[in-house]
């Protein structure tokens, strides 16, 4: 079998993952998430500074740790199901979909993502996080559409999180969804150091998943 390759920073005719990064009672905390941006500082010589911020929007790094993985000899205990699915994404190379632990069931309800012009068609859904507006990249059901708060379903999906209408919402009119959402993910380096602590059970100190921005 062919290994998965890296399209995921391609744009346009490229199918992403819809693999679900697993869950394990091991999961231990704290659990690390961090937002990075890019920005660009600028100092006169007369010590004036000016700021360029170069991200509209941060990706994220997760630092995830594991104390507990158990290991009976079946292909479904914890330690063949994580490291099987980082093997079948060739470690770093191949992306999926994570469920911040942040938020209790990663779901939007209601949330606006547009206002129509009456000539658009083509729409990305966005989650709140506090007062920040951010794109969602990963999807793995179809959402639940609505036209100034009336529910359609004349609109495709698909699983980066793009809404297609079959004819332009009529302009001024709110756009919202329902739906579960992900971040779409690959993570960071090609090794992780799984360690059996004891017989029947393994750890994996930490693992760190990346964020990936589509645009």
């Amino acid at each position: 079998m062919a290994l998965a390759t890296a399209y995921f920073y391609a744009k346009g005719g490229v199918t992403l993952s819809d693999l679900i990064f697993p869950t394990f009672r091991g999961l231990q905390y704290p659990i690390g998430k961090t937002p990075h941006w890019n920005t660009i500082v600028q100092e006169s010589i007369s010590g004036v500074k000016k700021f360029l911020q170069c991200y509209t929007y941060p990706y994220y790094t997760f630092n995830l740790s594991f104390s507990y993985l158990s290991d009976m000899n079946l292909q479904q205990d914890d330690i063949h199901k994580l490291m099987g699915f980082y093997n079948q994404l060739g470690g770093a190379g191949q992306d999926f979909l994570f469920a911040d632990p942040l938020f209790e069931d990663n779901r939007c309800v209601k949330q606006t993502f547009g206002v129509a012009d009456g000539t658009t068609k083509e729409f990305r859904l966005v989650h709140k996080f506090g007062d920040f507006i951010e794109p969602v990249f990963g999807m793995k059901d179809k959402p639940r559409i609505y036209v100034n708060d009336i529910e359609i379903t004349n609109f495709s999906w698909d699983n980066t999180g793009l809404i297609t209408f079959a004819n332009p919402p009529a302009e001024n009119a709110v756009l919202k969804w329902t739906g579960r959402w992900f971040y779409r993910c690959h993570f960071q380096t090609d090794e992780a150091e799984f360690q059996q602590i004891f017989m029947g059970g393994w750890d994996l100190e930490e693992i760190v998943l990346e964020s990936i921005k589509l645009e």
